[in-house]
């Protein structure tokens, strides 16, 4: 061989694919009851369910496959032609080597760009990845928030050397050349009258759908799309490129995994015949009598070189680029490999030269024998674990995190032997359990894990003032901008439910279309008008919608731009709005996920390094032969160079000489000697491949009336931590107290059989790496160390992605459930798709427009891309007249119909045999059930699961779905003022209190030392005490006493404070009240360090009094049932109010003593909101006659709790319902507008509101199970300011003094305000007292200052002197607010913990 050139800056890429061979014959198929895996029948998408003409649409053109008669050949339809005469006969075409690439990670990742993404940015990184530029984002037909994708090489040299010696019959041995190649044209376009009529269109080409570049599509397009297919093989020498650059060509497409439009494409090697694989059937013959013949055996090497046919679509060969090699690999998830020369390396990566990407990958030793099965094949033990009963290959989980630990779990419970990493995974449940080493940290770990069940959608948007002063404290923005942001904020806030309304309508509108096409019935409305009439409603509601936002963002826009004025005079400039508003995402909305399956013992095909950047090299750098080069290489070279472009024939001249010198001694041994690096194997066929695509799942499921559910905590199994969360509740029926178990209960089962497909892509046992790593990160190391030690840990981290596991989501099921099919279908719109342009926005297609029954050019471009999903309409029959098939929320308890795994090649598990048993039944399978999922078990009775069908604990094949929102929604938590726009004040008392609102209306001290309730402002400033004692019980001070009030404090609203207070005058109420404040307070999680400074060891905690509103909000417009063939239209329940309906009630759980990171003490109820708007209103807004609380006396009959304290348990948690609040009047017979106060207002009413005793540091949760927990804690402003101004002081007396107190000095009056003025500001009269630092404290002498001795007294503050004493009674104050003073307090025995003896 010629010595190899140097390195240049010219050189081609060479980018490694994973080449793969698939044995398939007879044996393969396998026989009847063998347990092992079967072959699929080939089912590719049928492109005829395309059609608008005889209502042929279906929702998915890929239809389930069907596993009925795959055993043996003989009936298997892949290989035998069941149809041919006078007997069925085998399609011998059809056996032989499949060889399938797989396509790297650069040709799948898309690039999209949102709005707040800037055009300079989106240019770059678009650049970077090769792609062209978007359009300018001020075109209003600009689209580019729909990914882009590279497109991928549509040439593809395969090369086979076959072993001469070893075919079978031997006769053939003269019919083979040593090598020999063919060209693969992925992207050649054939019509079906063109294929010839010896190509099987099942194998030899692949059904595409063809994109034009015409904006118009009428329906000759798209009945011609069944007859498009795409893949054309030619023998190497009789090759020739005919797609030149810069010429029109019918004869091939556009192709990127984006526009295949199916999502298989790329890796199902029975969609991509001749694109991205190919079958080596061995075909051989005489060309005179023109006889196929096939060997029966033959050992090949195979190889395969892949380029970009045009420069234009290659993302290294754009031309003037100002991006570097090196730049473009990191784009493009590639990176370069240790280079053999540093400084050539150097300048390549440096270099900004346009260069081609060659795609190279091998296969050795593959032996085909027609007569036997591989020697070893994956697939049948796995199918073997997948059937297997005893021991569960399924687990069912919220998370595949939750999968793995229920699943490792149930097979230690059984006593199977465990793997050590599985070990480990274990070891993760108990730091779930110990992250903070206390039960407070168990339940709140589990609490964060829960959160992980919720997929979430965007809630929009917040605007926000943020500054700090050289302090880094944060600073208050003045008056004015706080009430701009807040006018921001309400405008941004419609702005954001209009767009959430106009995509829901848009849908609409396509559901409107979809039904008409689809359905002969639904056709019928078109006679009296219907479909014209409801067109011309969601085209109002979509235009009002339109013009909604245009205006909302207008005004918003303007407000920005409009300046601020400031507090500060001195200011030399005004600000605008937008230099000091800024915007951040709100509270998101969620909805449950749908549960996750994960397979046991059965691997992933996927690399695990699929996701890392993938090393390419560079001709120079190849691995040469060490013996001259085979002649059929040489002659292949001589004929393939010229025919290729310069830069590929360099990467052939190199890969072509490796193919032979890497070819193995021996199995499995490297031809260079060279070591191989960990997790690295030579590409030699040892193993028919395994490579798992997807999921096709059918279950049963149960709904159970909602009525027979109850929020409460509940184990599952032998957990200790109990989970909040809707279980089941059958009521006991006759004499005696037995519950009926649900198969007694549900005499008449509403059930409906749901199905889907799910993906089986890399990133679920990827994301399980990233949780673990996520756990290991936030843990202290000392807790770590008790139950993984480093070494494990990282063992863990390293080799968890190898482990053998499949994890899929049930996509679609709760889709189902709300009559929406999830597939590829056609939709009303079209999308250019130009390899020369950018995406543009989609138009509506000729074929869509039925102007007689109103789907206008105008109105079907009002979808604008909300089409994803179809609805059932009339595909679906529902005959029952007692349950309708909508279901606007989940409860109820499903199981396994059918659970196939496919593969790439069409191997399939069957983990149910689709033979029915007698009676309509089916073999069961038993699934490892998380705790979320598990079912209950019945009363009395602790070996059955209580379940709609009767199973018993350890085989239960029943999953439990507690209550969910079948729509995405939120629960809204905010601390709430009261409105004072008048405007709004109209709609609702109440309104969210901003960031700089304060929403304490009082704080709540013990004073331990005089058995009293100190009661202050929201400023801190003190307003009254409560003490216990006394010839009534109760000790009530007069207002302000023993400081004067200031203006300031004279204007604050205090009405509900001394409503209050006037409740405390009861000597039960106030004892009550007492005992339960002293019992939470010592309950109570500690203070954070922030406090410390603030923290007076002579009182305890304070306690905040807020008022919080809570509210479950849906995200758009209620759910319709869209199946036009039910017996029963309407849901026995829905989810919003409306006449003769029955509604939702949804408890929630406020609070939790046993999670001491909450910090609520008790609740006050409100009154309804409608109340305190009217003109005879309520004097105040809470309900003070019951106090809710965690905190009460433990009696063994909790309904003896004494008055007015409310035990929170169940059932008797809040319920609230949940409510949308359209931003546009949804009737079109109605013109009335939806203000921005309107609109505000009928939001904030549906606010629950409730008075809240607190501990200010600690959030409040809410727990509802449909819903992650939602926390609502104070800002800490609130407190430190407060905090600053509350001062400790306590009854003293009567004292023995030597002297008498000095007269009283009017000029010393004490005040709120004089009082701050004590910290620093000695009085100059004293009074000895004994064992107190006269430095802190000072005493407060009351006089008489005026005639009328029903006026409250007047105090002066006296400094402390040394004794002798004189008899005197008055307040003892420490001078300084409620700062640290733990150690001089210490030091005069009165640091208790937080309390003061008596």
């Amino acid at each position: 061989m010629a010595p190899k050139p140097p390195i240049s800056a010219k050189d081609p890429i060479l980018l490694p694919v994973q080449l793969e061979a698939f044995i398939l014959n007879p044996k393969v198929c396998g026989e009847p009851d063998d347990h092992g895996a079967r072959i699929a029948p080939i089912t590719q998408p049928n492109y005829t369910f395309l059609r608008l003409d005889n209502f042929t649409i279906q929702s998915d053109v890929q239809p389930h496959i069907d596993m009925h008669n795959t055993a043996p050949a003989e009936i298997n339809t892949r290989l035998t032609d069941l149809g041919a005469q006078p007997q069925p006969a085998p399609r011998r075409n059809r056996h032989g080597v499949y060889l399938h690439w797989i396509l790297p990670r650069m040709y799948r990742a898309g690039v999209a760009s949102t709005g707040s993404v800037t055009s300079d940015r989106d240019k770059e990184e678009r650049e970077k990845k090769g792609l062209p530029p978007q359009p300018d984002k001020s075109d209003p037909k600009a689209d580019t928030a729909t990914p882009d994708f590279v497109e991928v090489p549509t040439r593809w040299l395969v090369i086979r050397k076959i072993d001469r010696e070893s075919i079978r019959p031997v006769e053939a041995k003269d019919k083979f050349e040593e090598y020999e190649a063919w060209v693969v044209e992925s992207n050649y376009r054939w019509r079906l009258d063109d294929i010839p009529q010896d190509y099987d269109l099942q194998v030899d080409v692949s059904p595409f759908v063809f994109s034009t570049a015409e904006e118009s599509i009428d329906q000759n397009h798209i009945n011609q799309q069944a007859e498009v297919f795409i893949g054309r093989r030619w023998r190497a020498k009789d090759w020739s490129e005919t797609e030149l650059e810069g010429k029109k060509n019918e004869k091939h497409v556009s192709l990127s995994l984006l526009r295949s439009s199916n999502q298989l494409f790329a890796d199902f090697q029975l969609h991509n015949s001749n694109v991205f694989s190919i079958l080596d059937n061995f075909q051989y013959g005489d060309p005179k009598t023109k006889v196929k013949t096939y060997l029966d055996a033959a050992n090949a090497n195979y190889y395969v070189v892949g380029w970009h046919s045009k420069d234009n679509t290659d993302p290294f060969l754009i031309k003037d680029s100002k991006y570097t090699h090196q730049q473009r690999l990191e784009a493009l998830f590639l990176k370069r490999t240790q280079p053999s020369n540093t400084d050539f390396a150097t300048e390549w990566l440096e270099s900004t030269e346009p260069i081609p990407t060659i795609c190279h990958g091998a296969m050795y030793d593959v032996k085909w024998d027609r007569s036997k099965k591989p020697t070893n094949v994956p697939a049948d033990e796995f199918a073997s674990r997948l059937q297997n009963r005893e021991v569960p290959a399924l687990a069912v989980g919220t998370t595949p995190m939750d999968s793995i630990i229920s699943y490792i779990t149930a097979r230690k419970s059984a006593g199977q032997q465990v793997e050590d990493l599985e070990e480990s995974i274990l070891h993760i449940e108990s730091l779930l359990h110990a992250r903070d080493e206390g039960v407070e940290g168990q339940r709140e770990a589990m609490d964060t894990v829960y959160n992980w069940n919720f997929e979430c959608a965007p809630g929009g948007s917040h605007f926000y003032v943020s500054g700090e002063d050289s302090t880094g404290q944060q600073t208050r923005p003045s008056k004015a901008t706080q009430e701009a942001v807040q006018q921001l904020n309400i405008l941004q806030d419609q702005l954001d439910a209009a767009e959430r309304a106009a995509a829901q309508y848009r849908w609409d509108m396509f559901s409107c279309w979809w039904k008409y096409v689809s359905s002969v019935q639904m056709s019928d409305y078109d006679n009296d008008g219907w479909y014209e009439k409801e067109t011309k409603n969601i085209e109002k509601r979509i235009d009002r919608c339109t013009e909604k936002i245009k205006k909302l963002s207008s005004s918003i826009d303007k407000a920005l731009e409009a300046p601020v004025p400031v507090d500060n005079p001195d200011a030399s400039q005004v600000p605008l709005l937008k230099e000091l508003a800024k915007k951040s995402a709100t509270l998101p909305f969620y909805r449950a996920k749908d549960p996750t399956v994960l397979v046991g013992g059965i691997e992933s095909g996927w690399a695990t390094d699929f996701l890392e950047n993938v090393p390419i090299r560079l001709p120079a750098e190849t691995v040469a032969p060490s013996e001259s080069l085979a002649e059929g290489l040489k002659t292949l070279i001589s004929v393939l160079s010229p025919k290729v472009p310069p830069g590929v024939g360099l990467a052939i001249n190199a890969l072509l000489p490796e193919f032979q010198a890497l070819t193995p001694k021996a199995a499995g041994e490297s031809a260079t000697g060279q070591a191989l690096k960990e997790h690295e194997q030579y590409p030699v066929f040892h193993d028919q491949p395994w490579f798992p695509l997807f999921v096709e799942w059918e279950v049963e499921y149960t709904h159970i009336p909602f009525e027979h559910w109850s929020l409460d905590e509940h184990t599952a199994r032998a957990s200790v931590n109990k989970m909040i969360r809707y279980g089941i509740h059958t009521q006991a029926t006759g004499d005696t107290k037995e519950f009926d178990p649900l198969s007694k209960v549900l005499k008449n089962r509403d059930v409906q059989i749901l199905s889907g497909r799910s993906l089986i892509l890399p990133q679920p046992s990827f994301s399980l790496a990233t949780k673990v790593q996520q756990l290991f990160s936030d843990t202290p190391p000392k807790i770590l160390e008790k139950y993984l030690d480093e070494t494990k840990r990282n063992a863990l981290l390293r080799d968890i992605k190898k482990l053998a596991y499949l994890s899929s989501p049930l996509s679609g099921l709760t889709g189902n459930l709300v009559t929406l099919f999830q597939g590829s279908h056609i939709k009303p719109e079209n999308r250019v798709f130009d390899p020369t342009k950018p995406i543009s926005t989609p138009v509506p297609t000729d074929a869509a427009i039925f102007n007689d029954a109103g789907f206008t050019k105008t109105r079907v471009g009002k979808i604008q891309g909300e089409s994803g999903l179809t609805p059932f309409g009339g595909a679906v029959m529902f005959p029952s007249k007692d349950f309708c098939p909508f279901k606007p929320a989940t409860h109820g308890q499903f199981r396994f119909r059918k659970f196939n795994i496919i593969d790439k090649f069409g191997q399939a598990l069957v983990a149910i045999n689709p033979k029915p048993l007698p009676k309509g039944l089916w073999p069961p399978i038993y699934p490892c059930i998380s705790d979320f999922y598990e079912p209950q078990l019945v009363r009395g009775d602790s070996r059955k699961a209580d379940t709609v069908v009767a199973d018993d604990v350890d085989h239960c094949e029943f999953m439990q779905l507690p209550p969910q929102i079948n729509q995405i929604s939120r629960l809204n938590s905010v601390f709430v003022v009261p409105e004072t726009d008048p405007k709004i004040k109209e709609y609702a008392y109440w309104q969210p209190a901003s960031e700089w609102d304060n929403p304490v209306w009082g704080w709540l001290v013990v004073n331990y030392a005089d058995y009293g309730l100190q009661l202050f402002l929201p400023n801190g400033t003190f307003y009254r005490e409560v003490r216990i004692g006394g010839p009534k019980g109760i000790l009530t001070e007069p207002t302000w006493v023993p400081f004067a009030p200031g203006e300031a404090d004279r204007r604050t609203d205090t009405a509900q404070l001394d409503a209050l207070i006037q409740k405390l005058q009861d000597q039960g109420y106030t004892k009550a009240f007492w005992d339960m404040v002293v019992r939470a307070v010592d309950s109570l999680q500690p203070a954070p360090n922030s406090y410390a400074e603030y923290l007076n060891s002579l009182v305890g905690k304070p306690l905040a009094l807020v008022n919080a509103g809570w509210s479950l909000e849906l995200a758009g417009p209620e759910y319709q049932n869209q199946a036009t063939r039910s017996a029963k239209k309407d849901p026995s329940r829905w989810l919003l109010e409306g006449e003769h309906r029955t509604i939702y009630d949804f408890q929630i759980k406020l609070g939790d003593k046993e999670r001491a990171y909450d910090g609520l003490v008790a609740y006050f109820d409100s009154h309804p909101n409608k109340d305190l708007i009217k003109p005879d209103r309520p004097k105040t807004e809470l309900l003070l006659d019951k106090i809710h609380t965690y905190f009460y006396p433990k009696l063994s009959d909790p309904s003896k709790v004494p008055a007015p304290l409310v035990p929170i348990a169940a059932p008797k948690y809040p319920n609230f319902k949940a409510f949308y609040n359209p931003p546009v009047n949804p009737d079109p017979t109605s013109e009335t507008d939806v203000s921005n106060e309107i609109y505000t207002g009928l939001r904030n009413r549906r606010l629950t509101v409730f008075g809240f005793l607190m501990d200010p540091f600690t959030p409040v949760h809410a727990y509802s199970s449909f819903l992650p927990p939602s926390a609502l804690q104070l800002p800490s402003w609130t407190w430190q300011e407060a905090m600053k101004r509350m001062m400790a002081f306590f009854h003293m007396g009567p004292l023995t003094l030597i002297d008498d107190v000095p007269d009283y000095n009017p000029a010393r009056k004490l005040t709120t305000e004089g009082a701050e003025k004590l910290a620093t500001d000695q009085p100059p009269t004293e009074i000895p007292l004994p064992g107190l630092t006269s430095q802190d404290w000072c005493w407060l002498q009351p006089y008489l200052e005026g005639t009328n001795d029903q006026d409250p007294p007047a105090y002066n503050a006296i400094a402390l002197q040394e004794g002798p004493y004189t008899a005197i009674e008055g307040f003892l104050l420490l001078r300084r607010p409620l700062l640290g003073v733990r150690k001089e307090a210490a030091e005069v025995g009165l640091w208790d913990g937080g309390r003061m003896g008596g």
